[in-house]
């Protein structure tokens, strides 16, 4: 059975995965251990730690991932970077032509609000809004919110017993991957046998 959702926090200092599943739980939490590098070492071993962590997960069914804030004031090329370091990854654990490898994307508004209903949140009230909703308890932010993620790549996939803002916030995310079925899909050409 295909059902474990991933959750991906992509954090340039504290970046956090997370599998989930509706019929076993809390799969795996997963941050990088010891000090990280900087620069194109952390783009490298982000890579091969994230390669490895779903290289153990044989049964994902959608992954989502984190987007950009907007409101960064610094460090938004680092978490360009790191973003796409990630996206690169996933890829190449699937392969083009298959949906998984795109994840939804996920804006931090709209993570905060799937979780609490209201997408202004702050940061730090995240481990205790999941708490509250879905009983596990992270003392960690960058976890907490890879495990709301994955949860919310659960909903879009199948749409389970949700709040009314909860509802508001998978169809908002309708679309939002880089999946491009006209782009991936090979082309059918046309072969005349005989005459």
């Amino acid at each position: 059975m295909t059902d474990i959702y991933v959750g991906i926090d992509p954090g340039t200092k504290n970046c956090a995965l997370v599998a989930w599943s509706p019929t076993r739980g809390l799969i795996t939490t997963w941050k990088p251990k010891g000090t990280m590098p900087t620069g194109v070492l952390r783009l490298r071993r982000l890579m091969v730690d994230i390669s490895h962590e779903l290289g153990k997960l044989n049964e994902i069914r959608k992954i989502a991932l984190e987007g950009y804030s907007m409101a960064e004031r610094y460090g938004q090329h680092n978490s360009g970077e790191v973003g796409a370091t990630i996206k690169l990854t996933i890829l190449a654990h699937f392969n083009a032509q298959d949906q998984r490898a795109y994840p939804v994307l996920v804006a931090p508004q709209q993570l905060k609000k799937f979780v609490s209903g209201n997408g202004n949140t702050k940061k730090e009230m995240i481990a205790k809004e999941i708490l509250k909703r879905w009983g596990m308890d992270f003392d960690d932010t960058n976890i907490a919110e890879a495990y709301a993620l994955a949860r919310m790549a659960h909903a879009v996939d199948a749409e389970p017993e949700m709040t009314g803002f909860q509802r508001d916030v998978v169809k908002a995310l309708e679309g939002r991957t880089e999946w491009d079925p006209v782009f991936v899909m090979p082309k059918r050409r046309l072969v005349r046998v005989g005459r």
